[in-house]
């Protein structure tokens, strides 16, 4: 008897660690539903119970480490800072579906970007990104890719592979006539809204 009780007990508690891990994290289809912290120190009185986080126009330089704590984080927005690099530590926000630094100071998308397999939005707008990498194809749920206005000299074939893509925004970024073709040739517009700016004759990014 003592023996089933132990054997129940070790199989509730395996349930509610699975449980726990998984509930990290949210439906997408929820997320818009969650509390929305916009301060930092607020978040952190509670790190566990912060799936989203604001940060638009607080005058970082940097992300701030403490961010990094709520390990729960779907959706983080840093718009309108000044930050200059993405750290290798953001592959410590695994559950990251919606992540934007739209108008910083962002120079390139990190390695560390590429690792966040539940990423359905990636928004870099208004950013000094030069490339951007052929590893963006491991970003499988991928739906939403905002690049505009960054001096982009590089766009990948490997953009094709992004099936579950549905809007993809390359606005007032420099591109050739041929770079553009190139593009729609990849992407199935039937499902995927591309966004460009007038064509030049001139080179990508410049």
């Amino acid at each position: 008897m003592r023996f089933a009780k132990t054997t129940l007990f070790i199989l509730l508690f395996s349930f509610n660690f699975i449980v726990d891990t998984h509930a990290q994290l949210v439906s997408w289809d929820k997320i818009d539903t969650c509390k929305i912290y916009t301060d930092l120190n607020l978040a952190l009185k509670e790190p566990s119970k912060v799936y989203r986080l604001h940060l638009n126009r607080k005058k970082y330089t940097e992300i701030p480490q403490e961010i990094f704590l709520l390990s729960n984080l779907n959706d983080l927005q840093l718009d309108r800072n000044k930050i200059k690099t993405l750290p290798t530590k953001i592959n410590e926000l695994p559950f990251l579906q919606r992540l934007s630094v739209n108008e910083n100071l962002v120079d390139s998308i990190p390695p560390a970007i590429f690792t966040l397999k539940n990423l359905r939005v990636l928004e870099l707008g208004d950013n000094y990104i030069s490339t951007l990498p052929d590893e963006i194809e491991k970003l499988q749920e991928l739906r939403i890719l905002a690049l505009w206005d960054n001096p982009i000299d590089y766009y990948p074939n490997a953009l094709g592979s992004l099936k579950n893509l549905t809007h993809l925004d390359f606005l007032h970024n420099q591109m050739s006539y041929g770079t553009q073709d190139r593009i729609l040739q990849m992407i199935d517009t039937k499902k995927t809204k591309v966004y460009f700016s007038t064509p030049c004759a001139c080179e990508d990014g410049h």
